[in-house]
């Protein structure tokens, strides 16, 4: 009994702390007016499309089905707080693979915070994105095949992989990254029975089967399909491609800064599950978290650190376990507590000092209104409404009737500020993409948000500077 209490209260803090970040995360929430494609989600899931319409390189399917689900049940606010609740299943999940793989409740209960609490899953979860449910889904793949308190068949268990393998990779290509570890352990244990797993990925593939039936209708082969969603396709006139994009160790010096954030996810334990273990479980989680991470760093786009979720949740169970072989018995519970609040301790640490104008750090040189780059993108424990803020300023500025032009990032906080019925009987375009703007000249006006990105319209028409943004007039007018 005495030993029964004392395991119960060694759970309690880690547990206690488990709990406080998930809330955390629901307070620093970015709210449902969100920058780029965080808003263009949360403005798509107004629509009422449940299923795409083709299958592009920048659809997910699974994602937008559920995401219109939800819009239409229960609104933009929840929506704008999904990623939130879903890191109540992923701490479940969480704690399973780790203590599938050996870890004591105590240390699973600490991977879970060590996860959440990095830079990378935290920021996720305060936005509208793709990554946590995929995420969720690869580590419940994950969990099915270690897990021995399942008791599953083994053909049961592989079609429930194919299934999870199929939901996840209807929601992001990553998964064919990720999973790479899993399915070569499958083939070497399991031979051809593996093959049980490709009707269970059917089967989760579904989602996709109107976009695949149209794109069949329009031409396109299986073949082809299965390309442009993978990686675009080879016309680079038509659509981006982002196969010249993949696993450009060559460019991550020019593009450090983006490195640089990518890599704040390891700060903390997580850094140790780098080290290669031992016992074949940890090592099987230990590469698909390693290739994960060669697969991010290397991913020639700005914001290669939200490819990176997976391997932030393998290498946060892999590094607690690490860390607890290294650190001595009796200190070993009380430093460890303490580790998995590095992370969020070191960013904030970093960020007050520039906040405080001590020290400079890189921003992009393209600025928003109201948004301040640190904190947006380094700090995401501290709650950011900047794209709400935006977007009051154009509720008083731009009239029931206006155009208002801007590029993709502006666009997406315009868009989903629409769908949470702000900015009513507004119009919104593309900088590339406006064509008539002269009949809002002569009615209720046309406004420019930014010039970034949208010289075209400086060089046709005058601009005159408002406290944000431009209002858009005929050259030569007074």
């Amino acid at each position: 009994m005495v030993a029964g209490l004392r395991d119960r209260s060694s759970t309690l803090i880690p547990l206690l702390l488990v709990i406080g970040v998930i809330a955390w995360s629901f307070i620093a929430s970015s709210g449902p007016i969100q920058w780029m494609d965080n808003g263009v989600f949360l403005a798509d899931a107004s629509q009422g499309q449940y299923f795409s319409e083709s299958l592009g390189p920048l659809d997910h399917p699974l994602y937008q089905f559920f995401i219109t689900a939800v819009f239409n049940l229960f609104g933009p606010h929840l929506l704008s707080l999904l990623n939130s609740f879903l890191l109540i299943p992923l701490a479940w999940v969480i704690y399973r693979l780790a203590t599938s793989v050996g870890a004591t409740p105590r240390q699973a209960l600490l991977a879970i915070v060590v996860a959440i609490l990095s830079h990378a899953v935290f920021w996720i979860s305060t936005k509208a994105e793709v990554y946590l449910l995929h995420t969720l889904l690869v580590m419940l793949a994950y969990m099915v095949h270690l897990d021995t308190r399942l008791r599953l068949g083994v053909l049961k268990k592989l079609f429930i992989i194919g299934v999870l393998t199929g939901l996840a990779a209807a929601i992001h290509q990553l998964t064919f990254i990720v999973l790479l570890p899993l399915y070569a352990q499958l083939l070497w244990q399991h031979r051809s029975r593996t093959l049980i797993t490709i009707p269970g990925a059917a089967l989760g593939f579904a989602v996709t089967f109107p976009a695949i039936i149209h794109d069949l209708g329009a031409g396109r082969s299986l073949l082809e399909i299965g390309h442009r969603y993978l990686i675009g396709i080879p016309d680079r006139a038509a659509e981006l491609n982002w196969e010249g994009s993949l696993f450009r160790f060559d460019d991550m010096w020019h593009e450090k800064n983006s490195v640089v954030l990518l890599l704040l996810s390891l700060v903390g334990p997580q850094v140790l599950g780098l080290v290669l273990p031992k016992a074949p479980r940890l090592r099987l989680l230990w590469c698909a978290a390693v290739l994960n991470l060669l697969f991010a760093v290397s991913y020639n786009v700005t914001d290669r650190f939200t490819f990176f979720l997976p391997g932030v949740v393998l290498l946060s169970i892999l590094g607690i376990l690490e860390l607890q072989a290294l650190l001595p018995k009796l200190r070993a519970e009380k430093l460890m507590t303490a580790s998995v609040l590095c992370s969020p301790v070191a960013i904030l640490l970093v960020y007050s000092i520039y906040a405080s104008n001590i020290i400079q750090l890189p921003t992009h040189t393209e600025k928003l209104p109201f948004r301040d780059d640190i904190h947006y993108f380094m700090a995401p424990y501290l709650p950011d409404r900047s794209a709400e803020a935006f977007v009051r300023s154009y509720e008083l500025a731009a009239p029931e009737g206006a155009l208002i032009i801007s590029d993709w990032t502006p666009n997406g906080a315009l868009r989903s500020a629409q769908a949470s019925g702000l900015l009513k009987n507004r119009t919104f375009e593309l900088c590339e993409e406006v064509q008539d703007i002269t009949a809002y000249l002569q009615g209720p006006g046309a406004y420019l948000a930014r010039t970034s990105y949208c010289g075209v319209i400086a060089d046709r028409f005058q601009l005159d500077a408002l406290p944000v943004g431009y209002a858009v007039k005929a050259k030569g007018t007074l």
